[in-house]
């Protein structure tokens, strides 16, 4: 494909340069440029690839586009210098031209939220694969295809032109589906500004990514991006479905989003007017559920515990039954999921008390989890938690109460304090403690001995739940990455009991 070809997608604000040259491959990353590829010169956080763009054309590259001016004479450049207005929606539109839109070419699920969205999708493609398709899947743990995994995931939602290069492989490996994690600082990056919808998923929202998005309002409005998505006039599938979490109040807005979509409100209260469920028995091992679906009655379980849970098996149903899926077989697939990697994980070696990992991250889904687990049989509740570096610092404080509300015990440690220093992101949480009156806590910064301490500390009929990190495998450390995994590292000091 030509330059001049791809440029059809958007047209640029100026090109110096050929623009009849055949472009190979993209890139954003100017250490993998090779001759003949397009690089996109995006401006970061930590770096800016304009500073890297004349490596990328002394390397090869026949293209740089950037949001700069061309550098002016007597520079001269190999290549040649596409200017565009915005080069991170440049990147999502040329990479969906250059890749021949994939997600034309599967039913697209994206599902958005502040919690569960990793759970919403895993059910999405254990019912998918029921109802007989082929699914791809992109998230927080991972990328996966038919329910192997293909790719480790850097982001929720990758950078759009991985996501597209990656929607091209489920097209080309036969996907039916492709069901995506679709992140706020995704809506907000213009990562999938180039895809065609099918359904869009919204779960809840909640106090999370401040950082980035100033408001709680600001939060919203980047999901809310999702169903302008869907709704958009030049989003070419035949049948758009927008499936709302009528339980939180902030849903309703968002039928005014989704002009012209089949809305399907579900949920377990009365604003559900389309999906109702309601939980008959729950435990542990999950929930029995009757579900009243325009009017038809149906029953279904789930093996995931928690009303949480239960909220995201209907979001599940609500969009695929909304794409005209056979409710039993979706119901099936729900129901054949037995667990989620890091959601509520249970470490077993054969200890007399309860250890659990969970990916809980906010003040609201560490309140959820810790709700559930107090309706357990069980003694004491003994919680480890801390807070992300060079993140949302406001909820440090409103975490560790969550924590310490309910629990019996807290031990406060880190969780990828990144370029902070632990004892910083500590102090944060402490402080919203005191103003709470709270004293049920004791820190200690080196998360592998915090969790050894809160192991020590269980008893017989305890519970131990390790918060915040749950499938990661790694630590971040200013500038350093280590191997550190909550249940490996809960596994060593269990085996170490036995011995």
């Amino acid at each position: 494909m030509t330059l001049a070809e791809l440029l059809r997608a958007v047209p640029p604000l100026r090109a110096n340069g050929p623009v009849d040259v055949t472009i190979k491959n993209l890139r954003h990353d100017s250490r993998e440029v090779q001759p003949g590829d397009l690089f996109f010169a995006l401006p970061g956080s930590k770096t800016d690839g304009n500073r890297h763009a004349r490596e990328a054309l002394a390397r090869g590259a026949a293209a740089v586009v950037s949001e700069l001016e061309p550098p002016p004479p007597p520079a001269t450049l190999p290549g040649t210098w596409v200017q565009v207005a915005g080069v991170a929606e440049a990147m999502a539109r040329l990479s969906d031209a250059f890749f021949k839109h994939p997600s034309g070419a599967m039913c697209v699920i994206g599902v958005t939220g502040t919690n569960g969205k990793t759970t919403t999708t895993y059910l999405l493609e254990s019912a998918v694969t029921a109802c007989g398709g082929r699914p791809g899947l992109a998230g927080t743990v991972d990328c996966r295809l038919a329910g192997a995994r293909i790719l480790k995931a850097v982001n929720t939602t990758p950078i759009s032109l991985e996501l597209t290069r990656l929607l091209a492989r489920f097209r080309d490996d036969r996907a039916s589906h492709a069901l995506l994690e679709v992140s706020s600082h995704g809506l907000a990056l213009s990562r999938v500004e180039a895809v065609d919808f099918d359904a869009a998923v919204f779960l809840n929202i909640s106090r999370d990514h401040l950082d980035f998005h100033k408001t709680l309002d600001g939060y919203f409005e980047a999901k809310a991006r999702l169903f302008d998505l869907l709704a958009r006039p030049d989003n070419r599938k035949p049948l758009k479905v927008a499936a709302l979490n009528a339980d939180d109040p902030r849903a309703h807005s968002l039928e005014r989003r989704a002009i012209g979509c089949d809305i399907v409100r579900f949920g377990t209260t009365a604003a559900a007017k389309d999906l109702r469920g309601k939980i008959i028995s729950a435990d542990l091992n999950g929930s029995r559920l009757s579900l009243d679906w325009h009017g038809d009655m149906l029953e279904g379980s789930i093996r995931l515990p928690g009303p949480h849970n239960v909220s995201n098996a209907l979001a599940a149903a609500a969009a695929l039954f909304g794409l005209g899926e056979p409710a039993e077989k979706v119901l099936a697939g729900i129901a054949a999921l037995k667990t989620v990697p890091g959601r509520l994980e249970a470490v077993d070696e054969g200890q007399d008390f309860h250890v659990f990992v969970d990916y809980a991250h906010t003040d609201s889904a560490v309140e959820t989890v810790l709700r559930l687990l107090k309706t357990l049989p069980r003694n004491k509740i003994i919680t480890v938690i801390g807070c992300g570096g060079d993140r949302d610092k406001s909820k440090r404080g409103p975490m560790g109460v969550a924590a310490c509300l309910h629990s019996d015990a807290v031990i406060l440690t880190s969780d990828n304090p990144r370029s902070e220093e632990p004892a910083g992101i500590l102090a944060d949480i402490e402080a919203g403690l005191r103003t709470a009156g709270l004293q049920n806590y004791r820190m200690l910064p080196d998360r592998g001995e915090a969790i050894a301490a809160a192991i020590a500390l269980a008893r017989a009929g305890d519970v131990v739940l390790i918060a915040g990190k749950g499938h990661e495998d790694h630590q971040i450390l200013r500038e350093r990455t280590i191997a550190f995994d909550d249940r490996e590292a809960a596994r060593a000091v269990l085996r170490g009991l036995k011995r």
